[in-house]
């Protein structure tokens, strides 16, 4: 009955493709999606627009699994509280982020190393203990390496971020669960909020790390750009 009634709630509502404006669509980046039964799925990627009437074409959504979901904008719908709402129920895997984790790990490290081999062999060239010819076809091999690292991490990236919302809806919800649970199921609750919270510790720091480590990134280009002009 209750489906019911939410489903019959949203179809007297206005869905977005009835909503145009570029700036209107930038602000909704980022928003929360939720499915037909209120389930919380992922957050609004991108926007495809008209350039003619404004309006969109389709949406794209990040899911809580790391896919990317394609919803046409009459099948969507803006709630009160600026979150996204779909018509229909969307089937989510359940969000398992430990390989993600190993993965974003291993190449935030294996980024470092090159970062130090770069200036090794820098080194090495300026000492005369390289060639041009033999110091530029290692160089090179880094570089490429490096490129492909800096492009797996933002993928992974945009992955566990998209699983944090996961997290932060689960804890949310638990949390509310909390204040009106039962004594004897109060410390199981504690016990799941508990290991939610350290997930999502675990997730922040290498995210956070791997974020710090594109910031050097992009800052060693910037010094390569501007400061080394051939």
């Amino acid at each position: 009955m209750c489906g019911k009634t939410h489903i019959g709630m949203l179809q007297a509502q206005k869905t977005l493709s009835e909503a145009a404006g570029r700036d209107f669509f930038k602000k909704l980046l980022g928003a929360k999606v939720r499915d037909g039964e209120g389930a919380y799925v992922g957050y609004l990627k991108r926007v495809y627009l008209d350039r003619k009437s404004g309006r969109a074409k389709r949406l794209v959504v990040r899911m809580v699994d790391g896919s990317l979901l394609v919803v046409d904008p009459k099948d969507a719908f803006l709630s009160g509280s600026g979150e996204i709402v779909l018509k229909s129920k969307v089937r989510v895997a359940a969000p398992d982020f430990a390989n993600e984790l190993r993965r974003l790990e291993g190449a935030v490290g294996e980024l470092r190393g090159i970062r130090e081999k770069l200036l090794d062999l820098d080194e090495a060239l300026i000492a005369g203990e390289l060639s041009k010819d033999t110091y530029a076809c290692f160089r090179e091999a880094l570089e490429q390496r490096r490129r492909q690292l800096l492009a797996e991490i933002r993928e992974l990236l945009e992955k566990l971020e998209a699983q944090l919302h996961k997290l932060e809806e689960e804890r949310d919800a638990l949390l509310l669960k909390l204040n009106g649970a039962k004594k004897e199921d109060y410390a199981q609750l504690l016990k799941r909020i508990k290991e939610v919270r350290d997930s999502m510790l675990r997730v922040y720091e290498l995210v956070e790390s791997a974020r710090h480590e594109i910031a050097l990134e992009m800052e060693l280009e910037d010094f390569l750009r501007n400061y080394l002009k051939p």
